[in-house]
């Protein structure tokens, strides 16, 4: 999935001019936490309502007087990100999420190859995209337990779509270690997948439903 079918088109930006009040101002209207800092149509930082929230003056020490005054006549470039991390947009979904991880932020100002921010990519997003992904509506989740060998994935496809002529809505396969029983996690387009699971048995497989963890075929669907 590419960064640009998630991503928020056209977002709200400043400029590094822009004070902090109005970067406060914009966060609560729009409901909306980074803000992606542009000058002369370029990228050059990023503000969230938590660097806004964190450079105020705490109110045991200063009038809520001074601290509107604060606000007012300290721009943006005082406190915003300008070592900002950004993505394009027909990098994956996957490559922004591994980025987000590793570098620890909320979300990832979207740019064309001269810096020109076409959107914004939150955690949130990420988040939808993968439940979009891992979860799709109607469908009944298993788990079939593989031997490391090639093949073995292939075969238990051949099962379900083929031989039952089920759909499958989605597949994953987590990465694991060398000759270790690997896991499909899969949805099938069926909410009683037990037909599904017994062909599977048949065949030699290890079947979980949901999981092969808790099966909720031991409360007496079985």
């Amino acid at each position: 999935m590419l960064v640009k079918k998630r991503m928020t088109h056209d977002p709200v930006v400043v400029s590094p001019r822009h004070s902090l009040a109005d970067a406060l101002r914009l966060t609560r209207e729009r409901r909306i936490r980074h803000l992606p800092v542009v000058d002369e149509g370029v990228l050059v930082g990023i503000v969230s309502d938590r660097d806004v929230r964190t450079a105020m003056p705490s109110t045991l020490t200063e009038p809520d007087a001074e601290r509107v005054a604060f606000l007012d006549r300290t721009p943006i470039s005082a406190v915003m990100r300008s070592d900002v991390d950004s993505i394009g947009p027909l990098d994956t979904v996957e490559d922004a999420a591994k980025l987000m991880r590793r570098r620890r932020i909320g979300a990832l100002p979207v740019v064309d190859a001269h810096g020109a921010v076409l959107g914004i990519l939150s955690e949130s997003d990420v988040l939808d995209a993968f439940v979009e992904i891992l979860g799709p509506a109607n469908a009944s989740r298993l788990e079939i337990g593989l031997p490391d060998r090639a093949g073995e994935l292939a075969r238990a496809m051949r099962i379900i779509g083929e031989d039952l002529r089920v759909n499958v809505c989605s597949l994953m396969v987590p990465p694991g270690k060398p000759d270790e029983r690997r896991v499909a996690i899969v949805h099938v387009n069926t909410i009683d997948p037990r037909g599904t699971i017994a062909a599977l048995e048949a065949a030699g497989f290890e079947v979980g439903w949901p999981s092969l963890e808790a099966d909720l075929r031991q409360g007496g669907f079985a």
